[in-house]
């Protein structure tokens, strides 16, 4: 799949994605919410801006809400994404993904499903309790005891692992917000 471009006023092309990601995080800060993470999908004819966001406490389906309708403001101002699309704001989850080296740290603990660019031991997927960061690396001590560690530059994704049991083994929780809290706009133009 190729990446979804537009051409900036300099002339120089940047990624949809990018430009997105710029116009939520300056809208994010100001709101007083922490970007997780900006995604771009095509679904059949139908594309699709997500937006994950948090906020201590976890989100309300108003936070997203209003994020989305100060967003798309944002995005038709500037014709980023020219054409329509569907814009969804909503919060990561339960099985959050953990983009950089500071949500690493944040979140340094918990049960994580990571996925390396490459193969490794063969295999790219490795589920267990997440360590680091240790300057630009990230690891992963599996169910025997094995540490498996990886420049960040390795990592494809990491994801919290979502433990039902977690609470009945009386294992510390850390405020993982489930609340699925979306808000969805349609976007239409012929730009």
């Amino acid at each position: 799949m190729r990446p979804l471009r537009f051409l900036s006023l300099s002339g120089a092309k940047l990624e949809v994605r990018e430009e997105v990601r710029q116009l939520a995080s300056s809208l994010a800060d100001e709101a007083g919410f922490e970007l997780v993470d900006v995604e771009l999908v095509v679904q059949g004819r139908q594309r699709v801006v997500r937006v994950l966001l948090d906020k201590p406490g976890g989100l309300t389906v108003g936070d997203c809400a209003s994020f989305s309708r100060a967003l798309a403001d944002r995005l038709d101002m500037n014709q980023t994404v020219a054409g329509s699309y569907r814009l969804e704001v909503s919060s990561p989850g339960m099985d959050r993904p953990l983009t950089n080296l500071p949500a690493v740290a944040r979140f340094a603990g918990r049960r994580v499903a990571l996925v390396s660019v490459a193969p490794r031991d063969g295999r790219r997927h490795f589920d267990g309790t997440l360590l680091g960061p240790a300057g630009e690396t990230c690891g992963v001590r599996t169910e025997d005891g094995t540490e498996h560690w990886f420049d960040w530059s390795e990592v494809k994704s990491v994801r919290l692992a979502v433990d039902p049991w977690e609470e009945v083994r009386g294992a510390r929780g850390r405020g993982a917000s489930a609340s699925g809290s979306a808000s969805r706009h349609e976007h239409g133009g012929s730009r």
